[in-house]
């Protein structure tokens, strides 16, 4: 599969916010020793509060368009051929965006002009007695403010790319042929970090299994809704986990077979949510069947990837999902508050490792707990009274 650099970077070419150190502010000295051995950062107020929601708003559309598109390492980011289209359409909704925004901060100089002086006034006025150091203090807060000229189109996106990564083999450079030398190094540097994305992207896969297999041990047919199929209004846990893995698959092809089942499982649950019972059926069998293929593929991943922290955690969700079942059920059965305790330490293993099971061994231990103390700490005690009672109570004479 072909990969290709790209870059999109949202920017401004006003300034954003100025720093206002401790000792500006006219502080007690042991006041400003103690703020600076506690680590605590000088005041840096924004100069204008609709610049900063412009751009934060373009930067959550910028996160989409990698994560949803791209596989990266750090700062560099890969999109494939089968995904460039979508993330070329988003690139183009990013850049309309800004030209919007840009248009509307442009007709509000004034206003975001005014919101400044209030917060430089409220900022300097407790400060200056005099008023003549207060307004010359004053007017140099407000020349940080971008002018009405910078601030026609203060927004800028730069868009680098996509650049095609060459794979083919390189040959060494030629002495003093310049040309050569910046072929091999751009092959070779543009590989390293091609590779190390492929790598992390490989990591954040195994997560998303052991994460998978943690929602599955807890998961009944009877628990599943739009949680984890999505709505128009959110996605679900299984769609973001199956877009995921599609996604790494393009770059990974280790992760198909995985990336298909996650699609399965997403189509189960759908149809465990129709109206027609029929479908309801068949969608059940396919639940439990396609559960257990997923369980077996990721056994199977574990043994063809080297050692990360990814894999990590899906060894350790693998070999916990069969002890998960064995400690519910000692769980369940728990009969005085001693034995429950003992079974809390194992418990904490699962809950510091995976966040579904965990939230099903609280709700157990908290119900178990509930019946033990109602039956005066002793259930063995109460089961015992209770099948006497049975048996001393004399037969129905018809």
């Amino acid at each position: 599969m072909n990969h290709y650099l790209l870059s999109c970077s949202i920017s401004a070419d006003v300034r954003q916010s100025v720093q206002i150190k401790f000792d500006d502010l006219k502080l007690p000295q042991q006041v400003i020793d103690t703020l600076e051995a506690n680590n605590t950062v000088s005041i840096r107020p924004h100069l204008s509060n609709a610049l900063k929601a412009k751009l934060d708003a373009l930067r959550v559309k910028q996160r989409q368009l990698y994560d949803a598109y791209c596989i990266h390492y750090g700062d560099a980011h890969f999109v494939t051929a089968s995904y460039f289209q979508e993330a070329n359409e988003m690139i183009k909704e990013i850049k309309r965006d800004a030209e919007g925004y840009n248009e509307e901060l442009k007709g509000m100089w004034e206003q975001e002009y005014a919101r400044w002086q209030e917060t430089a006034s409220g900022i300097l006025r407790p400060l200056f007695s005099e008023d003549t150091e207060y307004s010359i203090a004053f007017d140099a807060y407000m020349r940080f403010f971008p002018t009405r000229e910078e601030y026609r189109k203060p927004i800028r996106v730069s868009v680098l790319g996509p650049l095609p990564v060459s794979l083919q083999k390189v040959e060494a450079p030629v002495d003093g042929d310049i040309d050569s030398v910046l072929a091999y190094e751009n092959a070779i540097n543009t590989q390293q970090v091609l590779e190390a994305a492929k790598a992390s992207a490989s990591d954040k896969a195994l997560t998303l299994g052991a994460q998978l297999l943690d929602d599955l041990d807890v998961r009944s047919v009877t628990k599943i809704g739009r949680q984890q199929t999505g709505s128009e209004k959110k996605r679900g846990s299984w769609q973001i986990t199956a877009e995921k893995l599609k996604l790494i698959s393009d770059s990974v092809p280790a992760f198909s077979d995985l990336a298909v089942l996650a699609d399965r499982l997403l189509e189960s649950g759908n149809n465990l949510q129709s109206p027609d019972r029929s479908i309801r059926t068949k969608a059940t069998e396919n639940f439990y069947a396609v559960q257990e293929e997923i369980r077996t593929e990721l056994s199977n991943i574990c043994g063809s990837h080297s050692s990360s922290k990814g894999l990590e955690k899906l060894q350790q969700s693998l070999a916990l999902s069969s002890q998960y079942k064995l400690l519910c059920d000692k769980i369940k059965t728990a009969e005085s508050t001693n034995t429950l305790n003992l079974l809390v330490k194992d418990a904490n293993t699962e809950i510091d490792i995976y966040e579904q099971r965990s939230k099903q061994l609280r709700k157990l231990i908290s119900q178990r707990r509930e019946l033990i103390q109602a039956a005066g700490d002793n259930l063995d005690e109460l089961i015992e009274g209770v099948n006497s009672q049975i048996d001393e109570q004399p037969e129905a004479d018809f």
